[in-house]
């Protein structure tokens, strides 16, 4: 009898400082955002008719964020322009709004307060497809947009976004409000004919929810970051809500254009072959490996923390037990490339920045030139030498 009362009290107490945490917490923490002005004046005080962002949705879209949701588009898509931390000279703390910026997602970090009015807040915690935190910015009409709800592949052949032609009604000749759908490319028979498709109220509210998703505005905790050779520093009081090690702007070197570089990293870990890592093989599309017998890249420390200990591994393989996501797996990985350990400087940057901001990975680029600084560090060590786990930790922790 005293055994299931200790028990009992153990699950209440357990439950009741997870409800603590996260309920009461969370409450304390984002409970009393509202709206708020872009700036505030120097005293601290907001401007007098000041517009206040986040404004609220249409009725139309907001019914299109039901539809999103019920789609699951939310599994392979983010609505989150996010920081990634970093370290300065002195090793402090702090945090840059760079790599989803300089992929075009946005022009700032996404912030609580933008989600405040929303009935779902759907961040998504996977990148198979882009970020559309600000889709609504983008140059697509919405014909384009219903095109690619109905057969995405007809606009971007190499899309896995499954078709939704269930929103659509065919017509077989174009009149008054069809949208002429072209044949994917390369596609013969009767998948090689032009269709003509008239959108469902559902499509239609799932188009007006794209539309409308945008984070155009600046926000006193979170301003726009300047992208010129010369960075300004934004004209706004900030407020305490966000931490004092929070850097903005960006540094210049963090507004380098990385599209390039991910292009090419998806290039090096598909291709199997010379030139190409072939990681897809054994790490998947996905990036979420095969279980217990390859880990996963997404979502692992492994992967977004320490660059050097991730060169590393590019460069000779690692071998034996490691642990990934509280996992355990044990095998062999030769140095990526065709041969092994073939891959060059530029070729390695690109495929571990890749890595590093996919499939819901978020962290700071890997240039060339750190490839190259590790690549000489460990100049002396034995040809074709894997590393293993034990070892590669205990070198960061002599390091640090």
């Amino acid at each position: 009898m005293n055994n299931i009362f200790k028990f009992s009290f153990g699950i209440l107490s357990t439950l009741g400082f997870a409800w603590l945490a996260f309920v009461v917490g969370a409450n304390l923490q984002f409970g009393d955002l509202s709206p708020e002005a872009e700036y505030f004046e120097d005293n601290g005080s907001r401007p007098t008719d000041a517009e206040l962002f986040p404004k609220d949705m249409p009725g139309l879209a907001k019914q299109g964020a039901e539809e999103y949701l019920a789609l699951g588009c939310v599994s392979c898509h983010t609505q989150q322009v996010r920081l990634f931390t970093n370290k300065d000279a002195e090793g402090n703390k702090i945090v840059e709004a760079g790599i989803d910026i300089q992929r075009g997602w946005g022009k700032r970090a996404s912030m609580a307060r933008d989600y405040i009015l929303q009935d779902h807040v759907m961040l998504g915690n996977t990148r198979i497809g882009p970020d559309l935190a600000n889709f609504g910015l983008n140059e697509y009409d919405n014909a384009w947009l219903h095109q690619h709800l109905f057969e995405p592949q007809s606009l971007v052949p190499d899309s896995i976004c499954p078709p939704s032609p269930f929103l659509y009604d065919i017509s077989q000749k174009p009149k008054d409000g069809t949208i002429t759908v072209s044949p994917p490319a390369g596609s013969s028979g009767d998948e090689n004919k032009t269709r003509y498709v008239i959108p469902s109220i559902r499509a239609n509210r799932i188009v007006a929810y794209l539309r409308a998703l945008k984070q155009d505005y600046e926000l006193p905790e979170s301003p726009f970051v300047e992208t010129d050779e010369e960075i300004i520093e934004p004209n706004a009081t900030r407020i305490q809500s966000i931490p004092d090690w929070v850097n903005y702007p960006a540094s210049p070197k963090s507004l380098v254009d990385i599209s390039e570089q991910m292009s090419a990293g998806k290039e090096v870990y598909t291709k199997i072959g010379q030139g190409g890592g072939g990681c897809v093989t054994c790490h998947q599309p996905t990036g979420l490996g095969v279980p217990l017998a390859f880990p996963p890249l997404a979502a692992s420390d492994w992967v977004k923390g320490d660059k050097d200990r991730l060169i590393k591994i590019s460069l000779y393989g690692l071998m034996g037990e490691i642990e990934v996501n509280g996992v355990k797996y044990n095998g062999v990985m030769a140095a990526p490339g065709m041969p092994p350990g073939s891959l060059t400087d530029q070729q390695v940057a690109d495929v571990l920045t890749f890595i590093r901001n996919s499939w819901g990975n978020s962290a700071s680029a890997v240039s060339p030139s750190e490839v190259s600084e590790v690549r000489e560090s460990i100049k002396d060590r034995t040809p074709m030498k894997m590393w293993t786990a034990e070892e590669l930790l205990s070198h960061s922790k002599i390091e640090q």
